[in-house]
């Protein structure tokens, strides 16, 4: 990681890991079964920086066998055990696998934190000839006008706190330097309805909530918070919230 404020927001994924479990979003199915697509086998998938699983969880439906790593062992705690899903601590730059291993890489919501020169000679390492490195992340929800309104008041006050590493998903990933032949990919956006709790609690698993948090106190996000709520409305409403996805895809050379 290349600065301090870097390395403080990775330490904020062992907080609440339970939160990531329940309130982060599931990626769209059209996305799996796009890649499907593009893969020329269905052996074995690497999800690299599973997190919870939520990637994990779906790759298991479609692939013979499926390792997930992360860094954080608290966040695997909370992960959906799968007969064919095998959970490993261990740093993105670092993996254990042998070379050849995977006909497809994954990595969702993650690859920003990532060292990169190092991630990538293992990422083709493991990579099968031919196989598939796909890498995804949402951008900034959105939802109905006043919604996005109040939540103009939260991004204000967190803004700080965001690690300049996060500038390279809001990018697209463009910038990534992936060392594989790019993939044109489709567009695709996650769209949830969810409730007013939920929408709290995705929020809270933002590392730059959590930074601010530690570093101001909850009342800080008080304002944001009542503006919010008065532009829900009832907490229980549900509410359309949509995320759009930046992915790069590409392949390894045969």
């Amino acid at each position: 990681m290349s600065t301090i404020m870097d390395s403080k927001a990775i330490a904020t994924f062992e907080l609440y890991s339970d939160r990531y479990a329940r309130f982060r979003p599931v990626y769209p199915d059209g996305l799996y079964q796009w890649l499907l697509t593009q893969t020329r086998g269905a052996q074995k998938a690497w999800d690299c920086a599973t997190g919870t699983g939520q990637a994990a969880v779906q790759l298991a439906r479609h692939f013979d066998r499926v390792e997930a790593s992360d860094i954080n062992a608290s966040q695997l705690m909370m992960a959906e055990l799968r007969a064919n899903l095998h959970y490993l601590t261990c740093p993105a730059e670092h993996p254990p696998y042998l070379d050849n291993s995977f006909d497809l890489i994954t990595v969702a919501q993650a690859l920003h934190w990532f060292d990169r020169e190092e991630f990538w000679p293992q990422a083709a390492r493991v990579l099968r000839p031919g196989g598939v490195f796909a890498a995804w992340g949402y951008d900034w929800f959105y939802a109905t006008a006043e919604i996005n309104d109040a939540m103009r008041f939260y991004s204000a006050v967190i803004e700080p706190f965001w690690s300049s590493s996060t500038q390279l998903l809001w990018d697209g990933y463009r910038d990534c330097g992936m060392p594989f032949a790019p993939i044109a990919a489709p567009s695709f956006e996650i769209v949830m309805d969810w409730n007013l709790e939920q929408l709290l609690g995705f929020i809270q698993t933002w590392s730059a909530h959590k930074m601010c948090v530690q570093s101001l106190g909850q009342h800080v996000l008080d304002d944001a918070r009542k503006r919010l709520a008065k532009a829900w409305g009832e907490p229980t409403i549900l509410h359309r919230i949509t995320l759009p996805l930046h992915l790069v895809v590409g392949r390894k050379p045969d």
